[in-house]
């Protein structure tokens, strides 16, 4: 999945500089992509490691390509470490974060 032109516009307003903008634009994909592989019902949580890998295996562009799909988890894992603490800041479930939680956590990280 990728986030939608409005995601990226709305990221491309910030005044942030280019690679946290970057940084945000991959970290809200990969949060869009938690919230496609959880199951219908979930808690909210981050799907774990097992289903991750599932996920990402049923996906064509990377099931053909191990070398691309070892890689694509480990960033998969750095982005759910990073939801996961951003979640427990805000005090709710990681699959609720929205855009606008991510740049906001982004803008008090460059201020501070």
């Amino acid at each position: 999945m990728a986030i939608d032109r409005a995601a990226i516009e709305r990221i491309d307003s910030t005044l942030l500089p280019q690679l946290d903008r970057h940084h945000l634009r991959v970290l809200s994909h990969c949060l869009d992509s938690f919230q496609s592989m959880a199951a219908p019902g979930s808690t909210g949580a981050i799907p774990d490691e097992n289903q991750r890998r599932r996920w990402c295996q049923q996906q064509p562009v990377v099931a053909d390509d191990p070398a691309f799909l070892d890689t694509l988890l480990l960033q998969l894992n750095a982005a759910a470490d990073q939801l996961d603490q951003l979640a427990l800041e805000l005090g709710k479930p990681p699959l609720a974060l929205t855009l606008d939680d991510l740049i906001s956590a982004a803008e008090a990280r460059c201020r501070g």
